[in-house]
């Protein structure tokens, strides 16, 4: 937990995480949304008035990166995860 990590169009996201910096990042969340289309784009908090306006940039346990990359700061991991 702590940890810095890159995410990248493709992969799965290892733990859950806190989008830090990214491009274009797009995540599809169907696995928590009893297994409908979900696709969010994920933007960086810039502070309370850019959270405000965009207030996910949270990146999700097992969620698919399906564009873009980033980088990403892991909150939780293994059973401690939304998904776990």
């Amino acid at each position: 937990v702590g940890d810095v990590i890159l995410v990248e169009a493709g992969m799965r996201v290892p733990a859950d995480c806190i989008l830090l910096d990214g491009m274009d990042i797009t995540i599809d969340e169907a696995l928590y949304n009893e297994d409908r289309e979900c696709i969010v784009p994920k933007l960086i908090s810039k502070g309370e008035e850019h959270h405000r306006e965009n207030p996910d940039p949270f990146l999700l346990a097992r969620t698919l990166v399906l564009t873009g990359s980033g980088k990403a700061i892991v909150c939780a991991v293994g059973k401690h995860t939304r998904y776990g």
